[in-house]
């Protein structure tokens, strides 16, 4: 059984995207809201959910993220206050879809998508590596089951 962890380098761009986020929206407030009392009270509130989000629900996210995958099987835990398990058999796989964005090798942002009957399950944050590597064990799955998978990389 092999077992895949998320990619750190996706949750530190999490964290540099929302923080652009939030001091996008502080400027637009101040831009649009020329009263400075709203302004503070505006920007404390973003400062204390941005503090949350960064440094305690994105950890707890990434840390409780794990996949294994078998010879059977990929199974997917994850979940910060509400643990969840999903499993999907690699003979349900109807097709994937691969996910990448521009220096994702960088950025850590590679998902993984398995169709199977039904449903859907998503493998977020993964290494490029990883991703190839399920691919190829969904692949030899496959092969004695006639699914076709294509990949864009």
């Amino acid at each position: 059984m092999r077992i895949y962890k998320p990619d750190k380098k996706g949750m530190r761009s999490l964290r540099a995207v929302f923080l652009l986020l939030s001091v996008i929206l502080i400027f637009v407030i101040k831009h649009y809201i020329p009263v400075n009392m709203v302004v503070f009270i505006s920007t404390l509130a973003l400062a204390t959910v941005d503090i949350f989000v960064l440094f305690i629900y994105l950890p707890l996210y990434f840390a409780s993220l794990r996949y294994e995958a078998s010879r059977e099987e990929i199974i997917r835990h994850g979940g910060v206050f509400i643990k969840t398990r999903q499993s999907v058999r690699f003979s349900t796989v109807q097709y994937t879809t691969v996910i990448t964005t521009p220096f994702s090798q960088y950025t850590g942002l590679n998902f993984l998508i398995l169709f199977v009957y039904g449903g859907q399950l998503r493998l977020l944050f993964l290494r490029q590596n990883d991703v190839l590597d399920i691919l190829r064990i969904i692949g030899k799955k496959g092969e004695s089951d006639s699914i076709n998978i294509d990949v864009e990389v």
